[in-house]
């Protein structure tokens, strides 16, 4: 099954829709009163990035759902003119703007640099936490960069590499990697968040199973 898509916009337009189309859909598929609390709560942290972001924003939300599998979708196109990519990326100091904090702020980083310049998502790689720290990539995936999605990003890959990476990294900063891991909420809920990145479209995908 697969809902109306529903435009949202950084200044509310949409979330209200939004938030009634994931109250019907944990009517529909007969979640259990947690089940839905947590599909509604991973449908909250989705359209708080959406309010957050910086200059004027508008994506496509919409849910999947087969049994207990569920995917909240959030689709953007990336093309932007000149004047309006300047003013995003002028937003934050030097022009890039990757100090963003928690899971979601760095996705929502991700999601902005990608929207300003497609080509910034691959200086990200070598400045940001959310794709790599200075010795290997966490969580970013360009290995195909001939295909359709030209890069993917993936919270287990970045559970996985933070994993991997431990003797690494100093202690400090190993410890804030982990306590944001375990302070997020979409972290703590989703079983993953994939975010892909083409040419003229970054999309999120956040994968919930129930079962």
């Amino acid at each position: 099954m697969e809902t109306e898509q529903v435009y949202v916009k950084n200044d509310g337009t949409g979330m209200e829709r939004a938030l009634k189309t994931a109250d019907w859909v944990t009517r529909d598929a007969q979640l259990g009163r947690r089940d839905a609390m947590h599909l509604r709560l991973l449908v909250e942290e989705t359209l708080g990035m959406v309010s957050a972001m910086t200059g004027e924003f508008q994506a496509v939300f919409w849910i999947e759902y087969d049994k207990l599998d569920f995917r909240i979708r959030l689709e953007a196109k990336t093309q932007m003119h000149f004047e309006k990519r300047e003013e995003l990326l002028s937003v934050s100091s030097g022009g890039r703007n990757y100090a963003n904090k928690g899971i979601m702020g760095k996705i929502r980083g991700l999601f902005e640099t990608a929207i300003a310049d497609y080509k910034e998502v691959r200086q990200m790689q070598a400045e940001s936490g959310i794709m790599n720290l200075s010795y290997g990539a966490m969580g970013i995936d360009a290995s195909n960069t001939m295909s359709q999605t030209a890069m993917t990003w993936s919270l287990e890959q970045y559970r996985q590499s933070v994993r991997d990476e431990s003797d690494r990294l100093q202690d400090e900063d190993y410890e804030e990697y982990l306590r944001e891991l375990e302070r997020s909420i979409v972290a703590n809920i989703a079983d993953d968040i994939q975010v892909g990145i083409r040419m003229d479209t970054v999309d999120m995908t956040i994968f919930k199973n129930f079962g």
